[in-house]
């Protein structure tokens, strides 16, 4: 394998998918979505998750030797200096990104939230290390879904008044909830497989701690919470009734609740680490849809499945869904399965 494609699988980037889908969902319900956002959007977070992936790599080498041999050993053969200089050349991308978009639509608060942006994703990993922070690291995993479609959502606009934040708060900020309650009930997933590795440096996951802690029904309530909120928005009339179709997805939620709590063997908790993701992604692709249902939305989810399907199984660190992920998953999920619990690992 050559340099160049150890230096994309080590550093994710089938994650641009994750970014791109809220920001192009919010510029197309806005009837906004012209290509000139649409082209610099992909090149945009294709960057942004670039440099964030590049800069976790180099400060969290030390847990990663022993969390994710395998990817380290992908950063090794893309070399270390190698990925430094991606990490420059990928925030220095997103800066110039950063001017063009402002030149192109001026505003204050898109200026704001572009700097957000990138303030959180530096200092994720780098900087000042937020991710070292047990209680804010799962808040800020969320701008994979909160941060794009804000900033879509902002990108569309061409006026500020009272009417505007009203317009806000009775469809696209209930939306924003449910995402946000999501991932911040399931991003934890990803602590799963890294337990040894951040011990290793005295962090513990607040996420695990909780499931561990908390039993079986935790990884109920965190999986449900999702669809308790779609079915209350519904009721409230903040969310039209096509959004009740969000709900045939939670026997595959369950599913996945299932396996946040037995996962025990390192195979294990991989797999349901790439459930997770893949589950993020199912449900990212149908909220889209049914948030605004139109042909370009389904156009934007075909092409980003495509793109995220590529990546996951031939550009990223981890072998994807594979008939081995399956078993796994098919062996947590039963039963009658012999998968024990994440408890006993506390």
């Amino acid at each position: 394998m050559s340099r160049v494609p150890a230096l994309l699988r080590a550093t994710s980037v089938r994650f641009t998918a994750l970014y791109y889908l809220p920001y192009c969902t919010a510029l197309l319900a806005a009837g906004q979505a012209r290509w000139l956002w649409l082209v610099l959007g992909a090149v945009y977070w294709f960057a942004h998750g670039l440099g964030t992936e590049s800069l976790n790599r180099l400060a969290d080498r030390t847990e990663d030797e022993i969390n994710r041999a395998e990817r380290t050993a992908l950063c090794h053969r893309a070399g270390f200096p190698a990925i430094r200089r991606t990490a420059v050349a990928a925030w220095s991308t997103v800066a110039l990104l950063d001017v063009v978009l402002l030149v192109l639509h001026p505003d204050p608060v898109l200026a704001l939230f572009l700097l957000l942006a990138g303030l959180s994703a530096v200092n994720y990993s780098y900087g000042l290390r937020l991710s070292r922070n047990r209680w804010l690291a799962p808040l800020l995993l969320t701008f994979h879904f909160g941060g794009t479609f804000v900033i879509g959502w902002v990108l569309a606009q061409d006026h500020w008044d009272a009417q505007v934040w009203r317009d806000f708060a009775g469809y696209p900020l209930p939306f924003f909830v449910t995402g946000m309650v999501t991932l911040l009930a399931l991003g934890g997933a990803k602590d799963l497989t890294d337990l040894a590795g951040d011990a290793r440096i005295g962090y513990h996951s607040a996420w695990v701690e909780l499931l561990q802690r908390r039993g079986a029904w935790i990884a109920g309530v965190m999986v449900g919470s999702t669809y308790l909120l779609v079915l209350v928005f519904v009721a409230a009339g903040l969310f039209p009734a096509r959004f009740l179709l969000w709900l045939l997805l939670a026997p595959v939620g369950a599913a996945l609740g299932r396996c946040l709590w037995r996962a025990a063997s390192p195979e294990q908790q991989l797999a349901t680490r790439e459930f997770f993701y893949q589950y993020w992604m199912l449900s990212l692709s149908v909220a889209a849809l049914l948030y605004a249902p139109r042909p370009g939305t389904l156009a934007a989810v075909a092409g980003t499945l495509a793109f995220w399907g590529l990546t996951t199984q031939r550009l990223h660190w981890s072998p994807g869904v594979r008939r081995a992920t399956l078993r796994a998953v098919l062996s947590l999920v039963r039963p009658q399965g012999a998968g024990g619990r994440l408890r006993q690992q506390a």
